[in-house]
């Protein structure tokens, strides 16, 4: 296998503000060899926030500070985000809410054809108050979203209320540094209780300050609260807790920086966070890495997540009785206080940096390879290859299988689109079923001879886009609706080996066509000189040596005895003598009147020879007719596939096909028996496959000479004998393996070449080398 892509995908991230406990996070996601990370803040720091940023460990961008405040939230409207995207090209733009900011960055994406991650600190709870406008937008965002990502049990429940798919989330925690508490040296419990966070009314720092009051006075003692952090209201809090100082001695932090929030934790026995709305609050991550058993409202993100009523602490609505027994009972009963803490520390362990990391980096991942319909979006981390088929045959399933698995181990995505076959292809019952691949309906005019396959979702999605060359697939003339970095290549023939007038005017559109790609992947060589004689460059053709699974077949025909051998005959009813065998499908092209002609002819000199056909189609009925004609050694087997098609093979003697061969000749080199044809002109391109006199015959394209042929290697033990060998050294050129690496190559190759050259392209090189002399 060739080289692999492993470009690291640009990612973006726009956010509002530096916020310390995500800091960590975003190093660590840095750090992935896959994505090459870039943060963009709407600004250094809101003016109400009193964080100590560390320095960033990853490339940043603050943009022009703008913003309005409303309702007590800012609201971030900076359009210089639209010009730093451009600089920074990214492949993905996570968005952290819905700001004007991050409105536009997502339409950036749109415009642009970049993916679009959503991530969210909300809960389904949080956002019960939108209006339907802001409902709208957000439905418009999601829809033309890659992945989702959340914080919280609370997020995934918002995603799935707007329909999203499970499968399409991801979780990435809010956390502390854990390491930090756990790590912190003991202190002696001087608080009874602690409050930190923002002094603001939503926080409901005077409801904490009221529990400590009714505590006091159910206890019988005074109690002591500290308050870590500031705000608007701290003088109000300050002027409220000498109200009732004789029952709570209240105390003051003032803002805390990062490496001092372990102290004041361990300082304290129960944390009170009586929010009245929270998507989450690391603050309770803080207590429990600190052992600290949490009192939380309702309504806050974390409640009933990482704070667990009964375990860790108690999850309660703002009920001043409740919230004062629950405190009482904590603090009054020693066992219980040891058993929450220690619990509180177990269950954020899982909260960590690590983790958060991880699932922005699995969204990230998931959005880069998401077939998404209505996108134009083309990784260069991950490129994608959508190979087009009109229709799905059995015989394929193998070959794509395998190739879905080298290019994921190159780190290309492979999207295999099938359609719907005609009436007459489902007589041939080899219809096949893909599970991992893209079903896309045919619509057919003028009785088959044009076929519309709207796959134009999936080539938007594709860096490269193989469809196969047939002048009726209308679809094959998309390609300049596309953008000009998609590049096209034909799979195929080169020409229509089958066609009776070579310079017909459809044949010659085909060549002409032929030129006009990126790049080839000819069946055979055969495909290869007649696609160079188009005019078209053969450094820029793989040829494939087309070919089926072989490998279960050679096992099966090697494990077949002469008693199962004889044993088929016997259920067929099929004589002692030696088989010709007709393994095709039943259509003209086959030339099945040519077959039983000369059959008979064989059977005259070869008195118990025994035709056996093996095969379906639209010409059945000459076969029912010939088989009934010819009294008991002419016999019809139906389709055989699997071991019963390695039986068949394994006790015939010769393969009989007059007509034209196609794959069927593997089968002939794999199983040892030479094929016999003729010099039919109109051969598929893997007649190449087929060296007369060393694995096969061909003989001259008339009954008698084919006869003849027929008759010398059923008589001539040796020459049949020196055919069989042939067959079995030719077989290991023509697997589905060698294939599936041929094809694989191709499209790194492909994908790695430089622009095909146009006239117009040789014409800027050669006045560029000149101002260069």
């Amino acid at each position: 296998m060739k080289g692999s892509f492993s470009k690291p995908v640009r990612m973006v991230m726009v956010t509002n503000i530096p916020a310390p406990y995500r800091l960590p996070v975003y190093a660590l996601l840095a750090q992935e060899s896959d994505i090459d990370l870039h943060v963009i803040y709407c600004s250094g720091r809101e003016p109400d926030r009193e964080w100590d940023l560390e320095q960033a460990q990853f490339a940043h961008t603050y943009l022009n500070q703008s913003f309005v405040r409303f309702r007590g939230r800012f609201i971030h409207v900076n359009h210089d985000v639209w010009s730093v995207l451009l600089s920074l090209k990214p492949d993905i733009v996570v968005t952290t809410g819905f700001n004007p900011t991050h409105l536009m960055a997502y339409a950036w994406t749109r415009v642009h054809g970049a993916r679009h991650v959503a991530m969210t600190d909300g809960t389904f709870e949080s956002e019960l108050k939108l209006t339907t406008l802001h409902r709208r937008i957000r439905r418009h965002v999601y829809k033309h979203t890659a992945a989702f990502i959340g914080a919280s049990d609370g997020a995934m429940r918002l995603y799935g209320s707007y329909g999203i798919d499970a499968g399409n989330t991801f979780r990435s925690h809010l956390c502390a540094d854990n390491a930090r508490f756990f790590n912190a040296e003991p202190q002696e419990k001087r608080y009874d209780f602690i409050f930190c966070g923002r002094f603001e009314a939503i926080k409901n720092p005077f409801f904490a300050l009221n529990v400590a009051r009714d505590v006091a006075r159910k206890l019988g003692r005074r109690v002591s609260i500290v308050f870590v952090g500031s705000g608007g209201l701290e003088n109000d809090i300050r002027a409220y807790a000498k109200t009732v100082e004789a029952e709570v001695e209240t105390a003051f932090s003032g803002f805390a920086k990062q490496e001092a929030l372990p102290a004041w934790y361990g300082a304290s026995r129960i944390f009170l966070f009586p929010t009245q709305w929270d998507p989450w609050g690391v603050v309770a991550n803080e207590a429990c890495a600190a052992g600290v058993p949490v009192f939380v409202s309702d309504v806050a993100g974390s409640a009933g997540e990482l704070v667990r009523d009964g375990e860790n602490g108690f999850v309660m609505q703002l009920d001043f009785e409740r919230w004062v027994d629950a405190a009482i009972k904590l603090l009054t009963d020693d066992a219980l206080y040891a058993a929450m803490s220690a619990r509180g520390r177990e269950l954020v362990g899982e909260y960590n940096y690590d983790n958060a990391a991880l699932g922005i980096a699995q969204a990230v991942r998931h959005a880069d390879r998401a077939f998404l319909p209505w996108s134009t979006y083309k990784s260069k981390a991950h490129p994608k290859v959508a190979i087009i088929q009109r229709r799905m045959t059995q015989y394929r399933l193998p070959l794509f299988n395998l190739m879905r698995e080298k290019l994921d181990a190159a780190g290309v995505e492979l999207i295999v689109v099938s359609g719907d076959p005609l009436p007459s292809e489902k007589l041939k019952a080899d219809t096949g079923e893909l599970p991992w691949g893209t079903h896309v309906p045919c619509r057919y005019w003028l009785k088959g001879k044009l076929c519309w396959q709207n796959a134009m979702p999936v080539a938007l999605n594709a860096n490269l886009v193989v469809v196969t060359q047939e002048n009726k697939l209308l679809f094959n003339y998309v390609r300049p609706l596309l953008k000009k970095d998609r590049k096209w290549a034909f799979w195929g023939h080169g020409r229509n080996f089958q066609s009776t007038s070579p310079n017909s005017v459809s044949e010659r559109f085909k060549r002409w066509l032929s030129r006009h790609v990126d790049w080839w992947f000819a069946y055979t060589e055969l495909s290869r000189d007649a696609v160079v004689e188009s005019g078209f460059p053969r450094e820029r053709i793989t040829v494939l040596n087309n070919a089926i699974d072989t490998a279960e077949l050679a096992q099966q025909i090697e494990s077949i005895n002469p008693a199962e051998a004889e044993q088929i005959r016997r259920d067929f009813g099929i004589g002692p003598g030696p088989i010709g065998l007709s393994l095709a499908s039943l259509h003209a092209d086959k030339r099945l009147d040519f077959l039983i002609d000369a059959a008979h002819r064989i059977r005259a000199q070869v008195p118990d020879f025994q035709l056996v056909i093996v095969g379906d189609g639209p010409q059945r009925d000459l076969v029912r007719k010939a088989v009934k004609k010819a009294g008991g050694w002419i016999h019809w087997l139906g389709t055989q596939t699997g071991r019963d098609k390695a039986r068949v093979l394994s006790m015939s003697r010769l393969m009989l096909n007059p007509g034209m061969v196609g794959l069927s000749v593997v089968d002939s080199l794999v199983a040892g028996v030479p094929m016999v044809t003729t010099a039919y002109p109109h051969h598929s391109p893997e007649i190449a496959y087929l060296h007369s006199g060393q694995n096969g015959l061909m003989t001259d394209d008339d009954v008698e000479s084919f006869v003849a042929g027929v008759v010398r290697l059923l008589k001539a033990s040796n020459e049949l004998e020196r055919l069989q060998a042939g067959c079995r050294e030719s077989a290991p050129a023509y697997t589905i393996e060698k294939m599936a690496a041929h094809f694989c190559n191709g499209i790194l190759d492909c994908l790695s070449a430089e622009e095909k050259e146009t006239p117009r392209s040789r014409t800027s090189r050669k006045t560029a080398a000149s101002e260069r002399v």
